[in-house]
């Protein structure tokens, strides 16, 4: 397949444990590639508990600046999935809770990831950047945030494309509308 050829290892995703993140990792894993994994100690698994030993995975929270940086030094990834998240349910509503791991988390991330040359950076927003609309949605739109999971995923992608186009880093940041299937929260 192309687009396995064309993704370069070691390959690191974050946010493995939520429901897109649980899906790509298990598209990697029924193709046999290792990939490694940063956890939060609080996650849940029962997305992924059946495949973890498939996995390289790591217990830090992308706040642990020095816990961090020990390991991006030692998988110095080729191809990073940033889906780490918090906020996008109703019942996560801590603006604190919801800055750290959006907007700190990616910042944190990604400055560690720029010290090793990596081939993809692939940030995950979320079609809430761009607030409710009666029409149909362009990515053009100016973004009008609605919660603070929606400014704080609107910040962090306007913090990638800043040190994209500042450092001129392979950076690119996807938003994904109305996603459903298999793992999704029963709620």
């Amino acid at each position: 397949m192309k687009i396995l050829k064309d993704i370069k290892q070691p390959i690191l995703i974050t946010g493995a444990t939520g429901f897109v993140g649980a899906n790509l990792l298990r598209y990697f894993v029924s193709r046999n590639i290792k990939v490694n994994i940063l956890i939060r100690k609080s996650s849940n698994l029962w997305r992924i508990k059946d495949i973890l030993h498939k996995t390289n995975f790591y217990y830090i929270d992308l706040n642990e600046n020095i816990k961090l940086a020990k390991k991006i030094k030692k998988i110095k990834p080729k191809t990073i999935f940033h889906l780490a998240a918090h906020g996008a349910y109703s019942s996560q509503n801590d603006m604190n809770k919801i800055k750290s791991t959006v907007l700190d988390g990616t910042i944190n991330l990604l400055k560690e990831c720029s010290n090793y040359k990596f081939n993809s950076f692939i940030n995950t927003g979320s079609s809430s950047e761009y607030g409710f609309k009666d029409k149909k949605m362009k990515e053009s739109d100016l973004l009008i945030p609605n919660s603070y999971y929606s400014l704080f995923k609107g910040a962090a992608t306007m913090f990638c494309q800043y040190m994209s186009l500042q450092k001129n880093l392979p950076i690119t940041t996807i938003r994904p509308f109305h996603v459903y299937g298999p793992y999704e929260e029963p709620t």
